[in-house]
């Protein structure tokens, strides 16, 4: 029943704050001297306030106390409403509730000082209450009133923006966005109603501009040939709409490029390049293109995820506000490029028609549409010289887009934009209930965000030479974690060769264990990963569950006794020891866990085998019990990205890398050694080809602010059997057979690696009275050096006894079925 409650508390909270706050507005509202209250019997039992007798006591003790301003206590309680049903859990003996009071009582004081020979209700209550008063007679006394006022407005504004966390510098920015994002709507207006919005400043210049560039129109028109870009510009039957807003102002600004048709002017010199609907075969074509917005509005979440006993949720305000400063799309850059790619296809026989262009934050892409006779190797062959022709700093050809008849060619742009976290972050996606696991990826070539789940994908490889933003990108998607879950529905794994690129999250109390900065360590990790997988798995079959999530909902609904007769089984297994330690299971919700590896290249060249062995294992199997990878990598060689991680990692991100060859290993295709740097990514979900991203940027002081948020509400809680793990396992205790110590990690020694084998072996010899090499040889079918080494490890772990001779070796433990 106590863990029911606990459910709902929340909900019930938020309705008492709002209850409170309408009661007590009902009685202020509604309160007449003539009331009985602590200074007036009145007419008896009977009153006139809405609230009763109650409600007419309570009214005239606020009043005589505060005066008006107690109406800011009202406003308080509303506002804790507002906040606790968004999720915000509101603790009783928070510090802020005095900042409330205080609040009030300065600004009973400033109406007092104010409105000093005013009374209200038939002259017998004051202003600013009886509190107002003495305040305001006390500072009037020590500054004089001119003084007073200035400390009292003082401290009222910084006590008003401390308890409503209210912005001035933003509040003083949002006229001005507004303003533009009018203007922008207006211009937008205009132009669906077919004429042209000039310019604030300079309307005459506008005005000008357009008069020549008809006039221009009309003689080039005349002419029997002209570049694509010219006539873009002047056919008539094509609209002139560059740049055009979306619904509102927190979506992205849209572009519309005309299409471009790029058939050959010898064929026919007097016919124009754009036909005629009626005679021309290929449509007009205009498509969405981006252009950054004067200032993304960052939302709330529309679902606020649920809070966590004694765990507080960080808010976005943590991280800095993206500036304001735009980007401005160059139509005639844009022009310019086409026609100039077009002449060089020309050039080498590649003959088409650009349909559509895309300008996005870093790149913009054409798409090409080839003739029939060309083939599509003969236009991904021309990147280079594309590249050269169009000075472009990176140049990607992608023969052909999925689905479509086109081949995608991206440019980079002369200027590119910064994409950032808390924008990214403020998509109502990240926020919805069916991603568990959100990464922010960035934005996509045409500007959209775009978020993937990792609970979904469900493991990643990450590859990207120093400067190229892998780093950066694996902290981003970290801090988006901690935006979403709180230590007990996650628990991190952190492994950081480098101890510079993780370091922030030294202190967070999600880690299990602390970041380990040593490859051979993270051996032991990965060896701890696979045990706590075969524990979770064994637990879900136990209660009939498929996935974490469906365990985890019904452990939520056991009850009391339910709990407390798991946890005396587990208590049995636990006094009893040996083999039966291991029958232990989980009977509570268990946290998603996230193992993310930086240099992942280091722990390969350390033991190769046994770090594949437990990866694969992990990419295999840890899916549905919550259990996740994020590998990262500097160079994609063949010795660390193996065959087998590839089959079972399927989603792969890659930054520039050094070279094809490394691209292909990663993605299975090339493209990624042409990327930019900073950010620019390509993201492959399996069968799909890779799609072009451009990953966020965020601030170092961000990332320790967000990571000082939590390390403030609590230390690290180490879980102690992946301590022991870091130690090297048994080799630092006996086995489990005799004490109970390290059932979870026997099976190898510290300088050994671990035989799969290990548990199925043990628990078949706890059955026999002796064993020998030969016997498991037979048994398992395995090969006699490797069944040797088995019956030395137990030997070392007191499984079996010492040597006898030829004799078989007498087992020590018994199986808990006999």
């Amino acid at each position: 029943m106590n863990s029911f409650f606990k459910r709902f508390q929340q909900d019930v909270r938020s309705i008492g704050f709002l209850g409170l706050g309408l009661f007590i507005a009902l009685a202020l509202m509604s309160y007449n001297p003539k009331d009985p209250s602590f200074n007036s019997t009145g007419q008896g039992l009977n009153t006139l306030n809405y609230c009763g007798i109650l409600g007419s006591f309570l009214a005239d003790l606020l009043y005589q106390a505060f005066g008006v301003t107690i109406w800011i206590g009202v406003a308080g309680l509303f506002h804790a409403a507002v906040e606790s049903f968004r999720g915000e859990k509101i603790q009783f003996k928070d510090a802020r509730h005095l900042l409330a009071l205080a609040l009030i009582a300065f600004t009973a004081a400033l109406v007092t000082i104010y409105f000093p020979n005013t009374r209200m209700f038939n002259g017998q209550i004051y202003p600013g209450g009886l509190v107002g008063l003495g305040i305001s007679m006390g500072f009037v006394k020590l500054l004089n009133t001119v003084g007073a006022q200035i400390v009292l407005w003082t401290m009222s504004l910084v006590l008003f923006v401390f308890y409503f966390e209210f912005s001035i510098q933003k509040a003083a920015e949002r006229p001005l966005d507004r303003m533009i994002i009018w203007w922008n709507k207006l211009d937008k207006t205009s132009f669906m109603a077919g004429w042209q919005w000039p310019s604030l400043k300079d309307l005459k210049k506008e005005k000008a501009k357009e008069s020549a560039k008809e006039k221009k129109a009309d003689t080039k028109a005349k002419q029997p040939e002209s570049s694509v870009a010219e006539n873009l510009i002047t056919q008539p039957k094509v609209k002139e709409k560059f740049i055009e807003d979306e619904d509102d102002e927190d979506d992205i600004d849209a572009e519309s490029v005309n299409g471009m048709n790029a058939a050959d002017a010898d064929e026919d010199d007097e016919a124009s390049i754009f036909d005629d609907e009626e005679e021309s075969d290929t449509a007009e074509v205009q498509v969405s293109a981006y252009e950054p917005p004067a200032r993304r509005k960052v939302i709330a979440p529309v679902k606020t995820p649920r809070r966590v006993e004694n765990w507080s949720m960080p808010k976005l305000s943590l991280l800095d506000d993206p500036p304001v400063s735009r980007i401005k799309i160059d139509e005639k850059e844009i022009r310019r490029k086409a026609d100039i790619t077009l002449a060089k296809l020309k050039t080498f026989g590649v003959d088409g028609q650009i349909v559509a262009a895309k300008p996005g934050p870093v790149v913009t892409m054409f798409e090409f549409k080839p003739n029939m006779d060309v083939r599509v190797s003969d236009v991904s062959k021309l990147a280079d010289d594309l590249s050269l022709a169009l000075s472009a700093e990176s140049l990607r050809i992608i023969a052909p887009i999925p689905g479509r008849d086109v081949v995608g060619i991206e440019t980079s742009n002369a200027q590119r934009e910064t994409v950032y976290l808390k924008d990214l972050l403020g998509d109502e996606k990240f926020w919805s209930e069916d991603i568990k696991l959100p990464i922010a990826l960035g934005k996509q070539t045409n500007g959209d965000p775009r978020i993937v789940d990792l609970r979904k994908m469900p493991h990643l490889l990450i590859a990207g030479t120093t400067g190229s933003g892998k780093s950066v990108f694996t902290v981003s998607t970290l801090i988006g974690f901690l935006f979403r879950h709180s230590p007990k529905t996650l628990r991190l794994i952190l492994v950081d060769p480098k101890q510079v690129d993780l370091a922030a999250f030294s202190d967070i109390p999600h880690l299990i264990m602390p970041p380990i900065r040593e490859a051979k360590k993270a051996v032991f990790a990965l060896r701890w990963a696979v045990k706590e997988m075969d524990k979770r798995y064994k637990s879900m079959s136990k209660f009939k569950t498929r996935n974490l999530e469906e365990f985890n909902a019904k452990m939520e609904s056991l009850t009391a006794d339910q709990v407390a007769e798991h946890e005396k089984v587990n208590a049995e297994y636990e006094a009893q020891g040996g083999l039966l330690k291991l029958e232990q299971y989980y009977y509570t919700p268990q946290p998603y866990i996230v193992i993310a590896v930086e240099e992942f290249g280091d722990l390969m060249a350390v033991d190769k085998q046994n770090v594949e062995q437990s990866v694969v294992r992990l990419a295999q199997m840890a899916r549905a019990c919550g259990m996740h990878l994020m590998l990262a990598m500097q160079s994609p060689r063949k010795d660390v990205v193996t065959g087998l991680i590839k089959t079972n990692i399927p989603a792969r991100i890659s930054f520039r890398v050094a070279s094809k060859m490394d691209s292909r290993i990663i993605l299975d295709e090339g493209g990624a050694e042409r990327l930019l740097s900073q950010g620019d990514m390509l993201y492959s979900a399996g069968a799909d080809k890779s799609t072009r991203h451009h990953g966020p940027f965020l601030k170092e002081n961000e990332i320790n602010t967000v990571a000082k948020f939590w390390a403030d509400q609590g230390e690290p809680e180490f879980d102690a059997l992946a301590m022991r793990a870091l130690e090297g396992g048994p080799s630092q205790s006996s086995f489990a057979g005799m004490n109970g110590e390290g059932a979870e990690f026997a099976g190898a020694d510290a300088d050994e690696e671990y035989d799969e084998k290990y548990d199925e072996i043990l628990s078949w010899a706890a059955t026999q009275k002796a064993i020998s090499a030969s016997l498991i040889q037979r048994r398992f079918k395995l090969g006699y050096p490797r069944a040797a080494r088995m019956i030395e490890v137990f030997e070392r772990e007191g499984v079996v006894g010492p040597a006898n001779g030829s004799k078989p070796r007498a087992v020590l433990v018994a199986s808990h079925q006999g």
